[in-house]
């Protein structure tokens, strides 16, 4: 069901912080509850459409290693970037917005083909948020203009990845001017993908390598990590020693190696520490989620 709120309700819920920006909408359009703010932190995340292996990979961990905290996910619903923020939140039990550059209408919603996924953070109580009217199509000019809402209501705005003209570049430009906490994931000085994100971190912006990192921006106090969890009473002692080599990610032959171990036995170990959700591949190598 659509609803509205206007301008003189922000103050009430995480909104308010639009109230500071210039340009403050007058009223927002929303499907889902509107969060509050206390003891809540919002994370705008952006990136390209088109993206690395290496900015997936990294998005992903970051995320995973947010999890347990009250923190939300905030992106534009588009493809690519946004769409494994919007996912990776849902995987890890993290609330998320999405502020999309259409308006909140089943024929509308842009793009078509992330309807469902629109709908599975809905079903996950996150929330749906436009300034622009239930039926509007989304435009050029609209997309720039949704990405003032996404920086105002966040307190952290990270960017994943951007080539040197990125529509990305406008966000993280918005969240200097608004006085916002803005990082980046670092990424290869050759890579085409990056130029953009690379150069925000020669104007000073945080650089992230772990989800301590954007922990420690955000204010909290680190807490015991997913590995310190981890009890190793609950793994076998082939279960144990696997993850003991993995200090660095590794293929399937140096983990063979290292621990002497039959090919069969260790696919069938991988396999069930993969299912468990405590390894992951990526190109080859297998690594601590």
């Amino acid at each position: 069901m659509l609803k509205k709120i206007k301008k003189e309700e922000f103050e009430n819920n995480f909104l308010k912080s639009l109230l500071e920006i210039p340009d403050c909408p007058e009223e927002l359009f929303y499907k889902g509850n509107l969060p509050l703010k206390e003891n809540t932190k919002f994370i705008t995340i952006v990136g390209s459409r088109r993206h690395s292996v290496y900015a997936k990979d990294a998005l992903e961990k970051l995320i995973s290693e947010l999890a347990g905290y009250n923190i939300i996910i905030i992106s534009g619903l588009a493809l690519g970037v946004d769409s494994i923020a919007h996912s990776q939140a849902l995987k890890h039990h993290l609330k998320t917005i999405t502020v999309p550059g259409s308006g909140l209408g089943d024929n509308v919603l842009y793009p078509r083909s992330n309807f469902n996924l629109s709908k599975q953070i809905l079903d996950n109580g996150g929330l749906l948020l436009s300034e622009f009217e239930e039926n509007f199509k989304a435009t050029p000019w609209s997309f720039p203009k949704r990405n003032r809402i996404m920086a105002g209501i966040s307190d952290l705005v990270l960017v994943v990845e951007a080539k040197e003209k990125s529509g990305t570049l406008i966000t993280a430009r918005l969240a200097l001017d608004y006085n916002k906490d803005l990082a980046v994931i670092p990424n290869s000085i050759f890579s085409e993908y990056s130029k953009g994100s690379n150069s925000l971190l020669k104007q000073g912006a945080h650089p992230i390598f772990s989800g301590e990192d954007i922990l420690n921006l955000l204010g909290f106090d680190k807490q015991i990590t997913k590995q310190e969890k981890l009890n190793l009473d609950d793994f076998s002692e082939i279960e144990q020693k696997i993850l003991n080599t993995l200090s660095e990610p590794k293929t399937k032959i140096e983990i063979q190696k290292e621990l002497n171990i039959d090919i069969t036995k260790l696919n069938t170990e991988i396999s069930i520490l993969e299912l468990k959700g405590i390894i992951k591949e990526s190109l080859g190598k297998f690594r601590k989620i």
